[in-house]
């Protein structure tokens, strides 16, 4: 009985607390409530052909690009034709990220290659978005692109 009694009271804690924030705030207080402290990257071939990538991250946001490549943290992976590779990161990790090289190993390993600007956080993402880096290449195999999404 007394277990009883004590996730009743429990249940009315939490609502007194919690519920007047949500019927002030909204859809605001849920924000404050549940804090994101992740950002997912994602890394979509839509090619047909694997995708070798050099990616680079850095906990300094402002980074310039040159420093970001040289002493941040190396991320290097192929994403397989189809696929998508999936990277999550702590916010304070992921403050500044860049794709330096992507090649798309057509013949024996050679193919063209793409890369991306950098992007900061606070400017281009936040905590708790998701980066989308998309591969694709034309039938010709001669454009070969990268495009970057955040949501």
């Amino acid at each position: 009985m007394t277990i009883g009694r004590w996730n009743r009271r429990r249940a009315w804690v939490y609502a007194i607390r919690v519920l007047p924030a949500l019927s002030l705030g909204g859809c605001d207080a849920l924000t404050i409530l549940i804090q994101p402290t992740t950002v997912t990257v994602l890394l979509v071939n839509n090619g047909s052909f694997p995708v070798d990538v050099d990616l680079f991250h850095s906990d300094v946001q402002d980074v310039p690009e040159f420093l970001l490549t040289e002493v941040g943290t190396e991320v290097n992976l192929t994403v397989e034709a189809g696929q998508t590779r999936t990277i999550v990161r702590d916010c304070d990790a992921l403050q500044a990220i860049v794709i330096d090289n992507a090649e798309l190993r057509v013949l024996g390993g050679i193919g063209p290659e793409a890369n991306t600007d950098v992007l900061r956080d606070g400017g281009d993402f936040g905590c708790g978005d998701v980066i989308t880096f998309t591969f694709s290449h034309t039938a010709a195999i001669v454009d070969f692109d990268v495009s970057t999404t955040v949501r």
